[in-house]
């Protein structure tokens, strides 16, 4: 019998082969390991590095007004850094860099003394900085090539531009809103012109400064575009400089704040009225005795029995009341939510807020207060966006800050186009028609209507202040073709004695807008109209107020 050759012939040479086999595998199962951390490192730590170059290298898309002009860009920068572990003769070194770096000795000491192997000292240093930290040749100092945002306009256009934080990252504004395609190196053209941005802020911080206000803001829209071509909030901040980033100046008070909006409301609440056919221009009303508490600013003309149009020119809280009676809650409702005073807008900058509206019992008596703008608060880019969309023909106009963002305007939220008619011709009568808004706001040779706005500032309690007005005027021009809504609201006008003690929107606002839009007619060249466009487009009122009695 042959002998077979066995692996394990023998329980010592099998134990011995066992062990052998089972090293050998072991090992395998190392080695492969091993070459596949390695591969990974080689590979992923170079994509990873790879990845860090491209961000590092990327630069950050610029931002630009309308025409092209700068209004945040990217340049090189440096900051400083150190081992504070190897840093020898500590407070020495803090006093040096307090000097040249204007930072406190202490701060400096205690970034020193903590017990780590990196620490910043200062990012973004300028030129001059650099050069005399180079010349105080500590070895242990590192300088890291950086980037820095930069904004050429500084405060002029900082609610809308916004601010980036000290790693280049959106925190505000378009900054925050464009944050991914900023990053991406994309640029963002804007509809803000920055020549009528700087116009714009200048008369609005004129104003503000004259009557020792609490804040103001003031935009310009371009009602057949959508675009917003100027929006400032004041108090503002200087995105350069973050010791302005103040909690009061980097409040947007055009989309972030919510304000009961006053007689500005009495023209929308008529157009509702009059698109339902509830309203008509040869009704009356009796405005001589105050009704459930509601009275009216002025004492009543006449026999106090006030039309249509007198209500909105004499700005009647009581004949507005009436009128919003007559309207009812659910048709008020309804023309709210198709004109979007419930719902936050679709706006390209994300701080925009939703609108408050009426948060409490919603009655007959707040149907009448609501008609004439108290006890329903919206944002001021809410009652633009209403004021455009009905003098459009009543198509929903969407504002937008972005150039080429394209909105359809197709969305109908009036019934007739009558209504849009009516509604321009009764904001024409406050210009031509009132004793003191009328001679303040108009422009020689430019067609213009509006209306005013005076309302108490709501308290934190949710109540009134007694003594704190907000004041208002909204404008559109030309009122035969409407091109452009400009509103400006003030925040607590303080009563001056030189200026006969009037806080009003007619007083303060219809002035202000005057001046505006004087600098828009300089900025953008807009063309005065002829003796025989100004003739034709009287008689053309002259006719509609007849048509409209009949």
């Amino acid at each position: 019998m042959k002998n077979s050759l066995n692996l394990f012939d023998s329980d010592s040479l099998k134990d011995f082969h066992k062990r052998i086999f089972f090293s050998m595998i072991i090992f395998l199962f190392v080695y492969i390991i091993a070459i596949y951390r390695i591969t990974d490192v080689m590979l992923f730590s170079s994509n990873i590095e790879f990845k860090e170059v491209l961000q590092k290298n990327s630069v950050r898309g610029k931002i630009l007004d309308i025409n092209g002009n700068l209004l945040a860009t990217t340049v090189k920068s440096n900051s400083l850094s150190t081992n504070p572990n190897k840093i020898k003769n500590k407070a020495k070194l803090a006093n040096q860099l307090s000097l040249i770096l204007n930072i406190e000795k202490e701060k400096i000491i205690k970034k020193l003394n903590k017990n780590t192997h990196f620490v910043w000292i200062k990012r973004n240093i300028t030129p001059k900085e650099h050069q005399k930290i180079i010349d105080l040749g500590e070895i242990n100092f590192k300088l890291h090539d950086e980037q820095k945002r930069i904004y050429p306009f500084s405060n002029d256009a900082s609610h809308v531009v916004g601010f980036v934080d000290i790693d280049g990252v959106g925190v505000s504004g378009i900054e925050r809103s464009y944050d991914e395609e900023l990053k991406n190196s994309q640029n963002v053209n804007l509809t803000l012109d920055i020549n009528l941005q700087q116009a714009v802020r200048d008369e609005l911080i004129k104003t503000i400064n004259t009557y020792k206000a609490e804040s103001g803001l003031a935009v310009v829209l371009n009602i057949k575009k959508g675009h917003i071509l100027s929006s400032v909030s004041y108090p503002d901040f200087d995105p350069n400089n973050r010791e302005t980033f103040k909690a009061k100046n980097l409040i947007n008070r055009v989309i972030q704040s919510n304000y009961e909006m006053g007689s500005t409301f009495k023209p929308i609440t008529i157009a509702m009225g009059y698109d339902k056919d509830l309203i008509a221009p040869e009704m009356s009303f009796d405005v001589k005795k105050n009704i459930n508490g509601i009275s009216d600013y002025l004492e009543y003309e006449g026999d106090g029995i006030y039309d249509v149009e007198k209500i909105i020119v004499k700005s009647s809280n009581i004949g507005t009341a009436k009128i919003a009676t007559k309207i009812g809650k659910k048709n008020q409702i309804d023309f709210f939510r198709k004109i979007g005073f419930f719902e936050k807008l679709d706006f390209e900058i994300l701080e925009t807020a939703e609108p408050l509206g009426n948060k409490n019992h919603w009655g007959k008596v707040e149907t009448m207060t609501i008609g004439y703008g108290h006890g329903f608060a919206i944002t001021p880019l809410h009652l633009i966006k209403a004021y455009a969309s009905i003098a459009n023909s009543g198509i929903e106009i969407n504002p937008t800050i972005i150039k080429n963002n394209k909105h359809e305007f197709n969305k109908k939220i009036l019934l007739k186009e009558e209504t849009s008619k009516y509604f321009l011709e009764l904001l024409r009568s406050v210009v031509n028609k009132t004793k003191f808004t009328g001679p303040r706001v108009k422009v020689n040779g430019y067609d213009l209507g509006g209306k005013t706005g005076t309302s108490m500032l709501v308290n934190k309690k949710g109540g009134y202040h007694k003594d704190r007005d907000l004041t208002s005027f909204i404008s559109i021009f030309p009122i035969d073709d409407p091109e452009y809504v400009v509103l400006t609201i003030v925040e607590y006008p303080k009563i001056i004695e030189e200026l006969k003690n009037k806080t009003t929107g007619a007083w303060i606002n219809a002035p202000l807008v005057k001046e505006i839009i004087l600098r828009m007619i300089d900025i953008l060249k807009i063309p005065k109209k002829t003796y025989d466009e100004i003739l034709n487009a009287d008689i053309k009122h002259i006719y509609k107020i007849q048509n409209a009695s009949n």
